[in-house]
């Protein structure tokens, strides 16, 4: 093997090792707890090996918002917004119920409501495409439709997951695009009951 692979190999492990130990350490603590001291002490490597793979921690958590919202965007990437609502809102749910512990909390949790709006920023930014294609409707009204799928999206999820995720995920899933798409009108267990 020659010194060129065996350094990209070394490389990669090392990066590998910090983004474990960067995930493990979100799991743990709060964002703006974690720092490169810290980090390198858990790694056993020294700052100057950090800093050889990486500028800061933002870098890492960028790289991890990233990867986040752009495995949202590829489900949805081919989806028409004005054809392909249900199967957006749809997509969204299923893609944040079936992550792990860590995604869940950044998603979920007060105190990283900085790093949520980040991920919720970018996925803002994705479905605005898909509004696109509504046609002639005003860019602010654009931005009203955004606003409300992904809070409504957002909220309910959050809420599924504060209750302990009593409802199953596919109920869950079939009430929610339901009320994103159609309202609560729309819910006949909400119409027969009484006020």
């Amino acid at each position: 093997m020659n010194a060129q692979k065996k350094e990209n190999i070394r490389t990669q492990k090392t990066c590998a090792l910090i983004r474990k130990t960067f995930r493990e350490m979100l799991i743990e603590m709060d964002y703006n707890q974690i720092s490169i001291k810290k980090l390198t002490e858990r790694t056993d490597i020294n700052r100057r090996t950090f800093y050889l793979h990486y500028g800061s921690i933002d870098e890492l958590l960028n790289e991890l918002i990233d990867e986040i919202a752009d495995g949202y965007i590829k489900m949805t990437n081919s989806l028409n917004g004005y054809y392909n609502q249900r199967e957006i809102a749809r997509a969204f749910l299923l893609y944040f119920a079936k992550q792990d512990e860590l995604h869940e909390k950044i998603i979920c949790n007060s105190n990283f409501k900085y790093i949520s709006d980040r991920i919720n920023r970018r996925i803002s930014d994705i479905n605005q495409g898909h509004i696109d294609d509504l046609g002639k409707v005003s860019p602010y009204l654009k931005n009203i439709i955004i606003a409300y799928l992904n809070m409504s999206c957002l909220g309910m999820y959050r809420r599924w997951v504060a209750d302990k995720k009593r409802i199953p995920l596919d109920e869950f899933v079939n009430v929610a695009v339901n009320l994103v798409c159609n309202g609560v009108l729309s819910m006949p267990e909400y119409l027969n009951s009484s006020f």
